[in-house]
């Protein structure tokens, strides 16, 4: 398989650009997707509308490393109903944030998060991603040391809520998320909305600190506990929370649902009595807000913080001064790049020794059947008199098993790739590689176990061409 970790999106937009075209001032939002999340276009069309670049991804890319979160300016967490639910909203997801390793030292994608978050950049989460925050412990975060303080939890109606709701900002929250901004309408659909906090001291310090950042407010503009212009009877009213930095910002409404005026339930009516009224809905202000700020921060010279890519493999089978083609496109390190024979850029020098070569031994460690198998068919030369390396890294991306003097990528696939997404994902990743020179042949796990001798067989005959 080819791992991208640059972008290494399956379901990456055609506004997505390679690394090496990207402006140092794009604002660059990466979007999760996958295990029941069903709001990321929306999401990703809230930021396009706002003039960033977005990047829509499925959680695994980032789990195994095909995506580094480092790579983006702003994380984002859209709503849907992750792993059904069925442990609570958002519960068995941030577990597996939290406790899922990333790497071979303990690292896991939570331990990323918490960097994202110190050098700087921001996180946004609506609804469901509302609800991983909070459960994560990333909001409110008063102690940070990201530990849960507060709760999600099912409505105070019992049922189901679908309807609009009218919000109020908190004059004294401190998030760019909300810049003035005084009031929105936006819609809710929720079953485990209520924010529950736990006792008076906790109450306290996030109103001292202006951390309860949106209210849900009646006809007058007081915040209000009354159903169901409250939809869930959270405590202090309280649609929304943010940090104590600013930075990492969730609410249960969907303000990615009211991009346009025409999203409206009344908007035919609006229009009649309003002709001349923007056609932009009151939720785009949220996200235009946040890119302007990113972008502003990039205009005045802010220097973005050094951070590393997705874990990628160094390489087995061959000295670490390889060459690449002789003419690659576009240029995947820099100054202190390892070079080839022919000063060639492969990789990162510090990304190399910090990250890579410890990950690489991890992922051949933990190799599949199939992999192992054609590993040891093909080593040492024993095919063809060839050179193999197997996770051989090419500048952002990862590849299974190369021959750097043939040019030759060869891939072991499992049945995941079988899927659709996956497919136009693998896709895109060997057109990039076939612009950068390179030849790739693909085996399914069972063609290797089952057949082994056809596959060299294959496998020797690309080395002919």
């Amino acid at each position: 398989m080819v791992q991208d970790a640059a972008q290494g999106a399956h379901k990456v937009q055609s506004e997505a650009q390679d690394d090496a075209s990207v402006s140092h001032g794009t604002v660059r939002a990466l979007i999760l997707t996958g295990f029941g999340i069903n709001c990321e276009e929306e999401f990703a069309a809230a930021y396009r509308l706002a003039g960033a670049e977005a990047t829509i991804v499925h959680l695994n890319q980032v789990l195994h490393g095909q995506v580094s979160i480092h790579n983006f300016d702003v994380l984002n967490f859209p709503g849907g109903f992750s792993f059904g639910d069925d442990l609570g909203s958002g519960v068995v997801l941030a577990n597996k944030l939290r406790y899922r390793q990333t790497s071979a030292d303990g690292r896991t994608l939570l331990d990323d998060i918490k960097q994202f978050i110190a050098d700087g950049k921001f996180v946004l989460g609506i609804c469901n991603g509302f609800q991983v925050l909070v459960k994560l412990g990333l909001l409110p975060n008063l102690g940070g040391d990201v530990t849960p303080e507060v709760t999600l939890t099912h409505n105070a109606s019992g049922r189901y809520e679908d309807r609009w709701v009218t919000l109020r900002v908190n004059p004294a929250a401190r998030t760019p998320f909300l810049k003035g901004i005084d009031k929105l309408e936006v819609p809710v659909r929720h079953g485990e909305g209520r924010l529950v906090v736990p006792d008076d001291a906790t109450r306290a310090a996030i109103e001292a600190a202006g951390l309860n950042c949106l209210s849900y407010i009646d006809a007058n503009g007081d915040g209000t506990s009354e159903y169901p212009l409250n939809p869930n009877g959270a405590d202090l009213n309280c649609a929304g929370l943010t940090d104590p930095t600013g930075q990492v910002f969730g609410l249960m409404p969907h303000p990615e649902a009211f991009l346009a005026a025409y999203n409206h339930p009344d908007w035919a009516r609006r229009r009649r009595l309003n002709p001349e009224a923007s056609e932009e809905g009151e939720g785009l202000q949220i996200f235009k807000n946040i890119v302007a700020h990113i972008a502003q921060r990039k205009a005045d010279g802010a220097a973005p913080v050094a951070s590393p890519p997705g874990p990628l493999s160094g390489g087995e089978g061959e000295p670490n001064d390889l060459l690449l083609v002789e003419e690659p496109v576009g240029n995947y390190g820099n100054e202190d790049s390892i070079v080839g024979k022919d000063g060639r850029l492969t990789a990162d020098r510090k990304n190399w020794e910090e990250k890579l070569k410890p990950f690489g031994r991890h992922m051949r460690h933990n190799s599949t059947e199939a992999e192992d198998t054609l590993w040891q068919a093909v080593r040492d030369r024993q095919l063809a008199d060839v050179k193999f390396r197997r996770q051989h890294t090419i500048g952002p991306f990862i590849v299974d098993f190369f021959s750097p003097d043939h040019q030759l990528i060869v891939e072991v696939d499992g049945d995941i790739h079988l899927e659709t997404e996956q497919a136009a994902y693998d896709a895109g990743r060997a057109i990039e590689l076939e612009k950068l020179g390179y030849r790739l042949i693909k085996f399914s796990n069972e063609e290797v176990l089952n057949a082994l001798p056809t596959v060299l067989q294959q496998i020797k005959t690309a080395l002919t061409k």
